[in-house]
């Protein structure tokens, strides 16, 4: 008699890495395909202007991603 399949749901590895700003005022979590999972702000992010504030998320979020991307060969 031939073993039943096993048909329990099984948890998925998830690859992501976390990333912070040099102050440790921003905080994000990527995943290896890219997606933020996470992003966590101090009080102290409220001096920075807005614009500013989106320049340094995005630019922590890229960070993280590139973390993941292969060197480039030459």
């Amino acid at each position: 008699m031939a073993a039943d399949p096993d048909t329990r749901p099984r948890a998925r590895t998830k690859v992501q890495v976390s990333h912070s700003s040099h102050d440790g005022a921003i905080s994000v979590v990527v995943t290896l395909d890219g997606q933020v999972r996470d992003l966590q702000l101090a009080d102290t992010v409220t001096t920075r202007p807005a614009a500013q504030l989106a320049r340094d998320i995005l630019d922590l979020i890229h960070s993280a991603q590139a973390l993941f991307d292969p060197p480039a060969r030459s």
